[in-house]
């Protein structure tokens, strides 16, 4: 099994997520990243428990990705919202922001 500080993942997810988020909309920056540190919180016990899986061998790459890209719709971007974004703009930051979690684990595992 690959060691992985599942600690310092999540605060760099954290981080890149929010960087990421602000360089998306940059008229939005404070929503945007609000709204991207929320989604990381939100899934950090499944990002937790699906990282370690992956580490061991229980999960596959596919697997891991079919469960991250799977919260897309359960994700909600409350901020960027009411600040009268677009759903598909919505769902463009989502589906970045999730591909920078599964792009980030496939690095350490």
């Amino acid at each position: 099994m690959a060691s992985i500080d599942i600690e310092q993942l999540l605060k760099e997810l954290k981080e890149e997520s929010a960087a990421l988020a602000k360089a998306t909309f940059k008229k939005f920056k404070a929503e945007a990243e609000e709204d991207a540190l929320n989604l990381i919180g939100s899934l950090k016990e499944d990002i937790k428990k699906w990282t370690i899986m992956l580490a061991n061998g229980q999960l596959s790459k596919d697997e891991f990705e079919w469960l991250v890209m799977s919260k897309k719709e359960l994700i909600e971007m409350v901020g960027l919202k009411q600040a009268g974004l677009t759903l598909i703009k919505l769902d463009e930051l989502k589906a970045k922001l999730l591909n920078l979690v599964i792009t980030k684990v496939f690095s350490l595992v």
